[in-house]
Order: structure tokens, then C-alpha cells, then sequence
């Protein structure tokens, strides 16, 4: 894949002594191109004549034309740095996103809004490392969904300055509304308010790089009610247990990683990656990947077993196999329906059962609750005052321990 920057100046089929000629800049990146006018002082009929086409640069030494030639090469290394600091992302850029980054530097655009929220995406979200898949394809549905409505509202070319309160209306209106002809549902209240949601930030960084002097989603709040989720009770995870997997092994690492998250509280991102490095003396300590939130707890031997169970037969010195998410989600489906459960079975229904199992355990203080799911306890005058100790932390334990022996006995 090459990527090339061509700067040249555009005179027509005919040069006019008294018209002056602007300086432009030209990207070829996938065998596609954009071009761009760099904003600078136009160049006289008779300076062409120290234009090399070679080159790329003028032969004079006048210092008017110096100054060009400084702020080519300025512009030359920046088109390189681009090129390293996007090295591994260079299939998700478009030419006029390099274009966008090298005349940003001296004169800001009224990109449109797809292409300011397309951008986003692909040098924001897409190569975030501590964003999950499912989480980067919500922020994909989402921008989705803007840009549909600005084709549906013949907006396409409407610019990020242009884009007011009134648009952020209508599109709400446009997000909850069906429309038959373009097989086009309506979203519910929770729906659109996380579309929104994802929305929001993109223009937060647009007004935050002063390309916008307005975020028109600010403020924007949508109502609705939170669906109550059917949850894992007692029953259902002794069901998960005491599977008979003796004959389907792959399924019953499946069922183990969830019961393992079930036992800790952890998510899948911050558990699927742990080394046995991570796990010393039975004390699991690491920063949530979602809240950078620090958690702490002492592993119960039902843990303790579970790990036990795949010590030193898998690769990278890793607590548990790798597993996928989207596989993972997929065979707890197929295990709820073994165990007569009666609603899809994630992930998400692990940690919430730890945190009703934490309960039940007879666990009240708040920061060690808090230590134990990494939740965050900035707000928590308490925090400042009391410190959760690993002996804390241990009587916690035996009493999860004592809680998961009673269950599975």
C-alpha cells in the first residue's frame, strides 16, 4: 500500500501575468486521491518561473519564496510522521484524513459531519486497545446511524459548524421514528439514549480542538426507563456447575471461564488475559480495563481449583484459555439452554451474581465492596478515613469461601 504527497501549483491551460496561483498539496494513499489548498501567501506569473517540478521547490533564494519552500518541508515532515505514528491503522485512513491532518496546522476546515465522526472512528475508537469488540461496534452502529439520518435529511455535506441543536433534535425524532420504504425501525427511549451517548464525545473532541465552538449534544439528556434484567439466582449456578461435561471438553472450558468469572466479579477483559504471574499467594490486584479502577480479593479454593485445573497446560503461562468473546457469549447460550435457564446467559450476568453473592456472604462494608468489584470510590468521604488491609480482605474471602461451599455442598 503506497501512500505519496505531491505538492504543485495550479495554472490552467494558460498562464496570465497578473493572476497569482495558489500552492496545493496532493495525497494518492489505496490507490485513491485529495488534494488541498495549502493557505498561503499566492504565488506572482513570473515567481512560476522558479518553480522545479522535480523538486517540488523553488530555486530562488528570495526570501518570499525561502519561506515557501520552509513551509513545504515543515509540511513534508509532518506527512511522514503521520505515516509512522499510523503505521498499523494505515488501511482504515482515507487520503483526505491525511489531507484534513497536514492543513490543520494553518487553517481549520468546516469538515462535514460524516466525515468528522468517520475520522473519529477510525483514529480514536478503532485502534483503542482497551476498548472491547462489542464496544467498538456500538460506537460503529452508532455513528451509523448519524450518518444515515444526514442522508435521509439530504445533510451529507452539512459541515461541523453548521451542525446545530436543531439537527440534534431532529435526529432524535429521526432515531425513534420508523420508516417502512427504508426498512428502518424505531429505537426505544434506552436505544437512542445510548446512541447519543456515543455520539457526545466525538463532538466533545471536535470542541475541545476548537473546530467547534459548541457541542450541540451538550446537555441533551434522554429519558427512559432501565429494563430490569433477569438475574443468575443460587439454583441457576449450581445447575452451571454440576454439569456433566465429562464427554464435551470443549464446552466445559466454556463453563468454566464463566464460572470462574462468577467466583470473582471480574470481567472478561480483565480476567482472560491474567498470567499465573498475575495470581501470587492467591491474591488477584489489577486496574479495570473500563473504569481504571484498581480491585483487589484474595482467590476462594473454588477459585483456587478451577485455576488449578489448567496450571502449566496453557500457553503464555495464562489462569485460563483464551477464549473469545463472542464464542464465549454464544456457548453460555447454549449452556443456559442445557440448564433450563429461561434468558440469555453473558458474561455481564457473572458479575452481577458476584455482587449478590457478596451480599449474601454477609459483606456490608461499602469500600471493601468497593474493593472487591473495582468500583470507584472517589466520592466516598469514608475512603479517606479508612484502609482496606489484605486482612480485611482476607476475613472476606473465607466468608465467600464459606458462602460458595454452602451453595455447591
Amino acid at each position: 500500500m503506497t501512500t505519496t504527497l505531491k505538492f504543485y501549483i495550479k495554472t490552467g491551460k494558460s498562464r496570465e501575468k497578473k493572476k497569482r496561483y495558489s500552492i496545493y498539496l496532493r495525497i494518492i494513499h489505496n490507490r485513491k486521491k485529495s488534494e488541498g489548498k495549502i493557505s498561503t501567501t499566492k504565488i506572482s506569473d513570473e515567481e512560476l518561473d522558479y518553480w522545479v517540478e522535480d523538486s517540488q521547490r523553488f530555486s530562488s533564494k528570495r526570501k518570499h519564496l525561502l519561506e515557501h519552500n520552509i513551509l513545504l518541508n515543515e509540511i513534508q515532515n509532518e506527512f511522514h510522521n503521520y505515516l509512522r505514528t499510523h503505521l498499523t491503522r494505515m488501511a482504515e485512513v482515507t487520503p483526505h484524513m491525511i489531507v484534513d491532518y497536514l492543513l490543520s496546522r494553518n487553517a481549520i476546515e468546516n469538515k462535514t459531519v460524516i466525515e468528522a465522526v468517520n475520522q473519529y472512528y477510525s483514529l480514536v475508537i478503532l485502534p483503542d486497545v482497551n476498548k472491547a469488540p462489542g464496544t467498538k461496534r456500538n460506537y460503529k452502529k452508532s455513528i451509523n446511524h448519524l450518518c444515515n439520518f444526514l442522508q435521509h435529511k439530504k445533510l451529507k455535506s452539512i459541515g461541523v459548524k453548521d451542525f446545530k441543536r436543531v439537527h440534534v433534535s431532529k435526529f432524535i425524532d429521526y432515531l425513534k421514528t420508523p420508516i417502512p420504504k427504508e426498512n428502518k425501525i424505531g429505537l426505544n427511549s434506552q436505544s437512542v439514549h445510548s446512541v447519543v451517548k456515543n455520539i457526545k464525545p466525538i463532538f466533545n473532541r471536535l470542541l475541545f480542538e476548537e473546530q467547534i465552538t459548541l457541542n450541540p449534544f451538550s446537555g441533551v439528556k434522554i429519558p427512559f426507563k432501565k429494563a430490569v434484567k433477569p438475574r443468575l439466582t443460587n439454583e441457576n449456578f449450581i445447575d452451571i456447575v454440576n454439569m456433566d461435561l465429562v464427554r464435551n471438553k470443549t464446552l466445559e472450558v466454556y463453563r468454566d471461564i464463566f464460572v470462574f468469572l462468577c467466583n470473582t466479579g471480574l470481567s472478561y477483559c480483565d480476567a482472560i488475559d491474567l498470567r499465573q504471574s498475575d495470581v501470587e499467594k492467591g491474591l488477584i490486584e489489577l486496574q479495570r480495563k473500563k473504569s481504571k479502577v484498581q480491585t483487589k480479593q484474595f482467590l476462594t479454593i473454588q477459585t483456587l481449583k478451577i485455576l488449578d485445573k489448567y496450571a502449566d497446560k496453557i500457553p503464555e503461562q495464562r489462569i485460563l484459555p483464551k477464549r473469545s468473546l463472542d464464542k464465549l457469549n454464544l456457548n453460555l447460550k447454549l449452556i443456559a439452554a442445557m440448564t433450563k435457564i429461561d434468558f440469555p446467559l453473558s458474561t455481564y450476568a457473572a458479575r452481577r451474581f458476584f455482587r449478590q453473592t457478596i451480599h449474601e456472604s454477609g459483606i456490608r462494608e461499602s469500600l471493601v465492596i468497593k474493593s472487591l468489584m473495582g468500583h470507584t470510590s472517589t466520592n466516598d468521604m469514608d475512603s479517606h478515613y479508612f484502609l482496606v488491609s489484605d486482612d480485611i480482605l482476607k476475613v472476606a474471602k473465607k466468608k465467600l469461601q464459606k458462602h460458595f461451599k454452602k451453595l455447591l455442598k
